[in-house]
């Protein structure tokens, strides 16, 4: 969980959500006694990474066909990575912003909710430049 943690919240250098968002995301239950939670940073990260993997497998399996320009369909495919992994990364602090199912000692808004959106988008894209990077050597 704690590769995670310092992935998204970039290693300490970019923080682009609140120091109350990472703890909610770390898990702080709803009594603020501990991290009993859920813990969304490995959740988001599992997801983020099974999802990447699957839309990266349809897009090269795409590719391969005649039917799509490389450069196009890739450049879709991206754009595709980056809003499924925002959503996903968005809606689960946004539900309990919104319900106030979570600690009241923390202050969430939806701006840290769209931060950790952003960063797991972003992270997604990465990871989805690096698999088609090797893609791209394996096939030469």
């Amino acid at each position: 969980m704690s590769f995670f943690a310092r992935l998204y919240e970039w290693f300490g250098l970019l923080p682009v959500y609140s120091h109350d968002m990472a703890e909610f995301l770390k898990g702080m239950d709803v009594s603020c006694t501990g991290y009993y939670a859920l813990p969304w940073y490995f959740y988001v990260g599992l997801l983020m990474i099974i999802i990447t993997t699957l839309l990266f497998l349809l897009q090269y399996d795409l590719i391969s066909s005649r039917r799509f320009p490389k450069a196009e369909h890739w450049g879709l495919a991206a754009f595709v990575v980056f809003v499924v992994n925002y959503a996903l990364a968005f809606t689960a602090p946004f539900v309990a912003q919104q319900t106030k199912f979570y600690c009241p000692g923390l202050q969430l808004t939806v701006v840290d909710c769209i931060g950790f959106g952003v960063s797991n988008g972003a992270w997604a894209l990465v990871y989805f430049s690096l698999l088609s990077l090797v893609q791209k050597v394996r096939s030469r």
